[in-house]
């Protein structure tokens, strides 16, 4: 009787090891790969079921079919841009998740953050200049991991591509999906979607609230870092005794000055904010940025003047983007120039900081090289003119959707129901000039200065962009360091400036 019911219970622990290898139990062990690679900690995912089990059972390989044909149509779904099929493949209750240098870990709970996600990420840009794109999510090794009645596991390779414009192919980024599907209502649905790349990629708007999960690549962490802006350091007191005297090189008409014909490049990069806030004057803050506190975005902005009010020059703008009493503004706190006039016109008028340089913008096609020179100070920079973004006048009610980065670093007026013929540059600026009558004697101004710069013309996309700066105390362009190239945008057009919209925005001597 014992040995009878010995016997039986080694044919059910038998028949059980049996169907545990048959649905793929014991095949579905997590782990975390890559883990000596850079950037955030990878997400954990399936180890590859590797046990050879052949599947005799026709449910079980109909579900297999499935299951498959399922997690594929994903690809096929975001890239013809069928947003409602697409998330019919996703459950109410989805967790999606992504991990990528330099972008992070994002983690979501919910279609409903899920949805805010992608809107901003895919369906808002598409109606934008990147709707002339081709996007591909390619699927490759797909493998089941783990499959039983009511749920599975799907890994697969990951491939994404672009070709902008009929043009060439960009590889964007390889990794994988990695997928949990249950089967409810009698139908395969996808519960967890994580996506882990291996390059980076562009980031876009990022959920908020109870849902929404952000993790920082630990590589773009700041230690000591604060949310929020930094008050500038320049005061009164630690103010270089600058702004020299010099004789009339230009004539006032009464008219907007005007810059005809010009080419501008202009390259946006990350600092740190610490950094920035070290140019800025007291009561100017950097501009934060949510997601990357301890940052400042900063603009190299490369100008050829073909025709101006004080005639044909090229010039460098360093201008960080900052809050001054509430407004976004540009402060300039270097700028240089290649001919005297243009440098005293703007020194002794709008207080910018003007110095003359050897300024170069060689074009050989689409392709630009850029040389600044100046005591010793070297910067290189090189860029691609790539497609078209936008041309001024805007639409009057609809407005021009931009893809990344130009969403992030060239905001455009809403629309007003009229055309609107330019886009404004509001710069701000410092403007001082020196007193006498001491060792060290005091200015006799000292002007927070407002000048609303106004562009208008054919805007581009840039890529390619490289930037190579060999330091100089003299010209402390090297201290706003490069920790990360966003991208770019190239103009051609005209510019004007008014000098009655210019104001006094406050008078540091009447405090």
């Amino acid at each position: 009787m014992v040995k009878k019911r010995n016997k039986n219970i080694m044919m059910f622990v038998v028949l059980a090891v049996a169907v545990l290898f048959a649905t793929g139990s014991f095949a579905a062990n997590s782990f975390i790969p890559h883990k000596n690679v850079p950037g955030p900690k990878r997400l954990q995912l399936e180890k590859g079921d590797n046990s050879g089990v052949v599947h005799t059972d026709p449910k079980f390989i109909a579900d297999r079919q499935a299951i498959i044909n399922h997690v594929m149509a994903y690809s096929y779904l975001i890239d013809e841009g069928r947003w409602d099929d697409w998330f019919k493949l996703f459950s109410d209750d989805v967790v999606f998740e992504v991990t990528g240098p330099e972008l992070g870990t994002i983690i979501l709970h919910g279609k409903k953050k899920f949805r805010e996600l992608v809107y901003y990420r895919y369906i808002l840009p598409s109606k934008g200049p990147s709707k002339e794109a081709v996007r591909r999510h390619t699927m490759a090794n797909v493998h089941v991991v783990m499959q039983t009645p009511k749920k599975a596991k799907v890994r697969t390779y990951m491939f994404i591509s672009k070709v902008p414009h009929a043009d060439k192919l960009k590889m964007l980024t390889s990794g994988t999906y990695n997928a949990t599907l249950e089967k409810r209502n009698g139908k395969w649905i996808i519960t967890r979607w994580y996506i882990e790349c291996d390059a980076p990629l562009a980031p876009s708007k990022f959920p908020k609230g109870k849902g929404a999960k952000y993790i920082p690549d630990p590589r773009f962490v700041i230690k000591g870092a604060k949310k929020g802006p930094l008050p500038g350091q320049v005061s009164l007191k630690n103010h270089p005794y600058s702004m020299p005297a010099s004789g009339p090189l230009y004539k006032l008409t009464g008219k907007p000055w005007f810059w005809k014909d010009s080419d501008f490049v202009i390259i946006d990069f990350l600092s740190t904010a610490k950094a920035a806030a070290a140019f800025l004057p007291e009561g100017v803050t950097t501009f934060p940025i949510p997601d990357l506190p301890g940052y400042s975005l900063v603009k190299h902005i490369w100008a050829y003047y073909r025709k101006s009010s004080v005639g044909p020059y090229n010039e460098l703008i360093i201008a960080i983007p900052c809050l001054y009493k509430g407004q976004m503004w540009l402060y300039v706190p270097l700028i240089y120039v290649t001919t005297d006039s243009a440098m005293s016109s703007g020194r002794e008028i709008g207080g910018w900081p003007k110095k003359i340089a050897d300024i170069r913008m060689e074009r050989t096609g689409n392709n630009y090289r850029l040389m600044f020179r100046r005591h010793g100070m070297e910067l290189t920079a090189t860029a691609t003119v790539g497609y078209k973004l936008f041309s001024t006048p805007l639409p009057p009610k609809k407005p021009v959707m931009l893809p990344y980065p130009q969403s992030m670093t060239l905001p455009l007026p809403k629309p007003t129901g009229k055309p609107q013929k330019t886009i404004p540059l509001p710069t701000l600026t410092l403007k001082l000039i020196p007193g006498v009558g001491s060792a060290h004697p005091a200015p006799v101004v000292a002007q927070m200065i407002g000048a609303p710069w106004r562009l208008g013309g054919n805007f581009y996309g840039v890529s390619g962009v490289s930037i190579f700066m060999h330091p100089s105390k003299e010209d402390p362009i090297a201290n706003l360091p490069v920790l990360k190239i966003l991208g770019g945008t190239f103009a051609h057009g005209n510019m004007t400036l008014s000098f009655a919209e210019m104001k006094v925005l406050d008078d540091l001597l009447k405090k």
